[in-house]
């Protein structure tokens, strides 16, 4: 049997030769004798390959919970990779708004600073208005919220002048409309832009609606 000194333990010698008999009453002999020994040898035993699976259990969830602590470790930093992420997807958004929105306000402004010079030149291209004679023509344009501008030109303006007129002194959008006549209807488009307001018919004096384009 084996020893506690990791030698063999020599329980019983037997010699010569023995009948199946003799032979299973030595055993049995050597069986009763070493009980005790080979008892306690097997708990041993026992113990050992107790302790041998209890520490192959302990090492596998101390693996498993370091697995465990590695994947939340990962997952942290993925986590932290993503809201990273995020946040400079935010910010780069908000940059590209607030660049955006100072682009519109920069391009708005000098929209209006282009209109408001137009405005000036148009009104400066109209010249000093004239006194009242034969060769002046008396306009007045009714605006679609119901105010009227009224002035004099000579009659050898051209159409254009009126809404040079109307596009100074109004806050028209240039372009956006059409001057007209109500009785009779006559629209003054854009190809009667280059006729003199007598050549047009509205010598001396005429009445002129503004029509909103659609």
């Amino acid at each position: 049997m084996a020893a506690t000194n990791q030698r063999i333990a020599l329980l019983q010698q037997v010699e010569g030769p023995k009948s199946p008999e003799e032979m299973l009453t030595l055993l049995q002999r050597v069986l009763e004798e070493s009980s005790t020994v080979l008892v306690a040898a097997r708990l041993e035993a026992e113990e050992r390959i107790n302790n041998i699976r209890l520490r192959e259990e302990q090492d596998a969830a101390y693996q498993a919970a370091l697995e465990a602590d590695r994947a939340r470790e990962r997952q942290r930093k993925e986590e932290e990779v993503r809201r990273a992420r995020e946040a400079a997807e935010v910010e780069r958004k908000q940059k590209e708004e607030e660049e955006a929105r100072v682009k519109a306000a920069r391009e708005a402004t000098e929209r209006e600073a282009a209109l408001v010079k137009l405005r000036e030149e148009k009104g400066l291209s109209l010249g000093p208005e004239p006194e009242k004679g034969p060769n002046v023509t008396q306009a007045l344009v009714r605006l679609p919220n119901g105010e009227r501008k009224g002035r004099r030109f000579y009659f050898t303006a051209t159409v254009q002048s009126l809404y040079d007129f109307v596009d100074s002194s109004s806050c028209l959008e240039i372009g956006n409309y059409t001057l007209a006549t109500n009785f009779p209807r006559v629209l003054y488009g854009p190809d009667k832009l280059s006729l003199t307001l007598k050549e047009a018919g509205l010598h001396p004096q005429v009445s002129l609606f503004v029509e909103l384009n659609s």
